[in-house]
């Protein structure tokens, strides 16, 4: 028994009924597209609502639904409603978080666009810095070029160790010039820039003004100097001298740099972070269930 006998989703792509089923499918995803972009304001809402509500309950009904234990799709056949529901449901999930590449390859379109249009605009009227819109695109255009370029040579040529420069062509020497050359390069010098800017904001938050400021100031300093090797190995080295083979040698050796830098991690960081994680989720489930429920409804 095969998989198509139990769900829509799992169609036997050789059969030609699938090829109808990607026609109507299609045709349905225009109508919806173009109803609701000539909708009035009071129908697209709920109608935007509605489908907000039946995307997201897909993923929330698959979640709970009962699973059968033991149960192969692809050669037992669903004993019961129960069973057949899990099938369903496991091949509906897997339709629709496909749909997130989808998606995706709207919003980067969308992104294209909108830099097309506003950057060649600025050039057409010559507004001010008009000149670094045209990097910006040149640069957008020769990076998508030789990116593809590079991507389709490789793939048409798989036997070719690439990774022997030897075997560059033009598109893979301008991929390698444009991404590891220059990009990666930029990234690299403008984080390090960062880490200055940083360290300067560091040094204005850990001034002792206060009770709080000093403990932020010992422990922040505590942990920098665990992290630099030439100074948690004297100091280590010194902590493990003086022990020696003293009666106390268990309790001193906690005095090291690297042991009390743990101990604030573990028992501080560690927990903290936890806990804001965890307050992150419940703010992103709360405004996830908003939003699905249509409870959102933005500025006005």
């Amino acid at each position: 028994m095969k998989p198509s006998d139990f769900s829509i989703w799992s169609l036997d792509p050789t059969k030609g009924t699938v090829f109808y089923h990607v026609i109507f499918a299609i045709v349905i995803g225009f109508a919806i597209f173009f109803a609701l972009m000539n909708a009035p304001t009071q129908v697209r809402r709920p109608l935007t609502w509605f489908l907000t509500l039946l995307s997201g309950g897909v993923f929330v009904v698959a979640a709970y639904w009962p699973k059968p234990i033991n149960f192969d799709a692809k050669t037992q056949k669903p004993l019961n409603a129960i069973e057949s529901g899990s099938v369903f449901l496991a091949d509906t999930n897997n339709v629709v978080g496909s749909f997130t590449q989808i998606l995706a390859a709207f919003m980067l379109g969308l992104g294209i666009f909108s830099l097309l249009r506003i950057h060649l605009g600025k050039i057409a009227k010559k507004k001010t810095d008009w000149g670094f819109s045209i990097v910006l695109l040149v640069s957008m255009v020769s990076m998508i070029t030789f990116g593809y370029w590079d991507y389709t040579t490789r793939q048409a040529n798989k036997l070719v160790d690439y990774d022997v420069q030897s075997n560059w062509k033009l598109e893979n020497m301008g991929r390698d010039f444009l991404f590891d050359k220059l990009l990666q390069q930029m990234d690299a010098a403008m984080f390090s820039i960062i880490a200055f800017f940083i360290l300067s904001a560091a040094y204005r938050a850990f001034r002792a003004r206060s009770v709080e400021a000093t403990i932020l100031l010992g422990t922040a300093l505590i942990v920098i100097l665990s992290l630099m090797g030439i100074v948690s190995a004297y100091w280590d080295g010194a902590v493990t001298s003086l022990a020696g083979d003293s009666a106390n040698k268990d309790l001193i050796l906690n005095f090291k740099i690297t042991e009390i830098s743990n101990w604030l991690r573990n028992t501080f960081q560690t927990p903290a972070i936890t806990g804001i994680r965890f307050g992150i989720g419940l703010g992103t489930l709360s405004m996830a269930i908003r939003i699905w429920l249509g409870l959102e409804k933005g500025g006005k």
